[in-house]
């Protein structure tokens, strides 16, 4: 039976569900004012249709319980937030992912320098690399970009991203894929190879083919995580495949509500270490989790 229940002044729909032998409780947000009887109806009806629909690939009732919880949590404290709030909060977070984004990237940074550019506009003295500046400053109107298209993942989508990233830094390669420029690249640290040039369209094709036929069937979090392996693995492009994969993911969650995910600098090798688990042993679970654990960590 699905009830109405009020958590820290808001709303939401609950419903017991047994998991072998616990019960444990799905709920799904409805907002600070109760809907009109007629509307709950229908909200309840679509509610247990999800639930009885509900099957993933890779999580399990209690991992989506705890990643839905995360989610419902983190809608019920932006909803506090006086609209200067979400402002300081969402420029901070910028910051931040822009900076762990870039330096995951190679881009010789710190946090203070990149806080200097993007909150207070200063260029740091005697900081003589203008297209680093450039590139930092490109990231942000990647992030900014992501909330604002309402359209479909597609490769136009894709090319205008990239070429917000690299305007300016890299004109020659912005926007371009590497089968336009017939370019092969190298990843290092690594035994994987991407595809070649030549084969970088009918890749493109498979990927676009897999997102149409699973993005309304796999969670959420699962699709962004496989966005991002598989992204960063076809290496559309010369340079800045992992900025764009990482803005790719973060667009999803944006998209529908989820908190967004950032990488930190930090978590560099285990980050790499998952990567290669799929790019050498073909192995995805090992990803999908790593990044089911950062999403339960991000405070964004």
């Amino acid at each position: 039976m699905v009830f109405i229940r009020k958590i820290k002044g808001y709303f939401v729909l609950a419903h017991s569900v047994r998991k072998g032998k616990k019960t444990v409780q799905e709920t799904k947000y409805v907002g600070k004012v109760l809907p009109s009887k007629e509307r709950l109806g229908q909200l309840k009806k679509e509610f247990l249709k999800e639930l009885k629909g509900r099957k993933y690939k890779y999580f399990s009732g209690e991992e989506v319980e705890e990643i839905e919880k995360k989610k419902t949590e983190y809608s019920v404290e932006r909803k506090k937030l006086s609209s200067l709030e979400k402002e300081k909060y969402f420029k901070n977070f910028m910051i931040r992912f822009t900076y762990d984004s870039s330096k995951l990237s190679g881009v010789d940074i710190t946090l203070r320098q990149t806080h200097l550019i993007l909150k207070d506009g200063i260029i740091p003295k005697d900081f003589k690399n203008l297209k680093t500046v450039k590139e930092i400053e490109n990231h942000e109107k990647g992030i900014v970009a992501i909330t604002k298209y309402t359209g479909k993942l597609n490769i136009k989508f894709i090319k205008k991203l990239h070429k917000i990233l690299f305007a300016g830094v890299s004109n020659e390669i912005a926007g371009k894929l590497r089968s336009e420029l017939k370019r092969n690249v190298k990843i290092g640290g690594t035994p994987f190879v991407p595809p070649k040039w030549n084969e970088l369209e009918r890749e493109l094709e498979n990927f676009f083919s897999w997102y149409k036929s699973e993005n309304r069937r796999m969670h959420p979090l699962e699709l962004v995580a496989l966005i991002h392996l598989k992204m960063a693995s076809i290496q559309p492009f010369v340079d800045g495949n992992s900025r764009l994969s990482r803005l790719l993911m973060n667009w999803i969650l944006w998209k529908k509500s989820y908190p967004l995910i950032d990488i930190k600098i930090e978590e560099l090798e285990k980050y790499y270490n998952v990567l290669d688990e799929f790019q050498i042993e073909g192995k995805e679970k090992p990803f999908i989790k790593y990044i089911k654990e950062k999403y339960l960590d991000s405070n964004s």
